[in-house]
């Protein structure tokens, strides 16, 4: 089975997604990595203000929701307790090693560092811990990728706490100074697992996936994830919990520690080793740290900031799939309008075209296949056996759910990208699309070589605004505003005047039309889809803040 892997571009993430494609590979399955990038890995802010782990979660979801991966490899522990829609968890390989590792300048353990050396960790239960095991340290925040943090062990710092599993997963493991006891030192709830996630409606793909389940990894992870979910805990409160399965039966251990490491709450409790058994006894084990008073100590709810909370975002409603969802999630206040619609013209023009030779049929927007859809158009029938190529991932699902499945694909999406694909040729392209297109692909195409004849099929005109939002909108009461298309920024210009907020943009096309009109662009989105978006949207409101 051919399979698409959605993960991040760092170190550990690459190659912990590789380690799950090489399984698969060796099951016979082909699998394609598919490269995602978060507003994590773009932010050198620490992880506790941009809202935890889970900032880089929203991004490769998405992917995987809005068709352009099959699958997702995430680090359990990154993963936020409540499940998300439209995704199941598939499969929970065997779990790597699941304890922090500390790593230190000519390799001393913990005990053997002086008193007040420096050690490095962005964990605040790492931090909670080791307050109560060496409250003579000095504890450093520190952010970055594993090996940028394990460089600063013997420069800037004495020590820095990292996790086995990461270190393992990349070939550093030789820098591991001492292993802490998972019962003494606990390691973050599902540290060490991994989480394979896909659509919940694709069967094949589940299939595929459970091959690679580990029974026991999986019971362990959630027993320990349930902690974090009774106590309403976020990867910022210092919470940890380590569990094992022993036979038929499971372990669990959970520790609360105060920040400055002076108490520690403690807690364990034994269950079935089936699914119901990890619910139980993380039910076992959060009502015996409620009973102590965790609640009232320690400062559960340390996540619950979100690095957009309050953030007022102005949005067209056709943005790309999942943007809605990623900056609600993020904590965004939206504002969707509708500032601009598709009217559809004569279709005579492109009846005429496709009676004559062709060679390529160039699907610019899931638009063009709805107009065509509502004319009544089979498109199986009207196309024909030519060559189809779709702009973007969004189209190609477009004409798929049409009867037609594309000869070629542009990735991640826009003209741009659809005209790299081509090779220098002869012959006639057909464009049916927007009255007044984009000049790309057509341009890029006849530089070619290729005959390209662009065939209006619809023109998009613009909305009127709702009085509301030309309100809020003069008031400055937007935060951003995320233009998708050149005729978006002309509608909301032409209603509400300028400057306006300030302008995030899909791609260069839309950002040179929203100028145009005379509004104020901060930012682009370095590929024309839902992940780049969110990064541009969080550079330009988190990062600067």
């Amino acid at each position: 089975m051919q399979l698409r892997l959605a993960t991040r571009g760092s170190a550990l993430a690459w190659g912990q997604s590789s380690h799950v494609a090489e399984a698969l590979r060796a099951l016979g399955h082909d699998v394609e990595l598919v490269r995602i990038t978060t507003h994590g890995d773009v932010s050198t802010a620490p992880l506790t203000s941009m809202g935890g782990a889970g900032v880089f979660v929203g991004a490769v979801r998405a992917a995987v929701l809005d068709g352009r991966a099959d699958f997702a490899v995430h680090s359990f522990k990154d993963l936020p307790t409540a499940a998300e829609p439209g995704l199941v968890l598939a499969a929970v390989p065997t779990r790597e090693d699941p304890v922090d590792a500390l790593c230190s300048s000519g390799g001393r353990s913990l005990a053997e560092l002086p008193p007040g050396a420096s050690v490095g960790t962005g964990s605040p239960r790492r931090a909670a811990q080791l307050r109560a095991m060496r409250p003579d340290l000095s504890v450093v925040e520190i952010r970055g990728n594993v090996e940028t943090r394990l460089a600063r062990a013997g420069t800037d710092l004495d020590a820095v706490i990292l996790a086995a599993a990461g270190l393992r997963r990349i070939g550093l493991a030789e820098h591991i100074s001492e292993r802490f006891d998972p019962a003494v030192f606990l390691p973050a709830p599902s540290q060490g697992a991994l989480a394979l996630e896909c659509r919940s409606d694709d069967d094949a793909v589940r299939a595929a996936l459970a091959e690679l389940d580990d029974p026991a990894s999986r019971w362990a992870a959630l027993a320990e994830r349930g902690v974090l979910a009774g106590l309403q805990a976020g990867c910022a409160a210092p919470v940890a919990a380590y569990a094992t399965v022993n036979g038929d039966h499971g372990q669990l251990n959970a520790v609360v520690v105060t920040e400055d490491g002076s108490l520690r709450l403690t807690a364990q409790a034994t269950a079935a080793a089936d699914e119901r058994g990890a619910s139980t006894v993380a039910d076992l084990v959060v009502s015996d740290l409620l009973g102590q008073g965790a609640a009232t100590v320690v400062n559960l709810g340390a996540t619950k900031h979100k690095p957009l909370d309050g953030r007022q975002i102005l949005l067209p409603t056709r943005a790309p799939a999942g943007l809605a969802r990623a900056l609600e999630a993020a904590g965004a206040l939206l504002t969707e309008v509708d500032f601009t619609r598709q009217e559809p013209l004569p279709l005579t023009d492109l009846e005429q075209v496709l009676t004559q030779p062709w060679r390529w049929l160039v699907i610019s927007s899931p638009a063009t296949v709805r107009i065509l859809l509502e004319a009544g158009w089979h498109l199986p029938t009207r196309f024909g056996d030519g060559q189809i190529a779709a702009v973007g991932p969004a189209t190609a699902g477009a004409l798929t759910r049409a009867g037609i499945t594309p000869d070629l694909i542009a990735y991640p999406g826009g003209g741009a990208a659809l005209v790299k694909m081509f090779s220098a040729g002869q012959g006639r392209i057909l464009l049916p699309g927007a009255q007044a297109a984009s000049t790309e692909p057509a341009a890029g195409l006849a530089a070619l070589g290729w005959q390209v004849e662009p065939v209006p099929v619809y023109r998009t005109v613009p909305n009127e605004i709702p009085a509301s939002v030309v309100s809020a909108w003069r008031e400055q009461r937007y935060d951003a505003f995320v233009v998708t298309a050149g005729s978006v920024a002309a509608s909301a210009a032409a209603s509400c005047g300028v400057p306006g907020p300030a302008v995030v943009a899909i791609g260069e096309s839309s950002a040179d039309a929203a100028r145009a009109a005379g509004l104020n662009v901060t930012r682009v989105a370095l590929r024309p889809v839902t992940d780049s978006l969110v990064a541009a949207i969080f550079e330009a409101l988190v990062a600067e803040a």
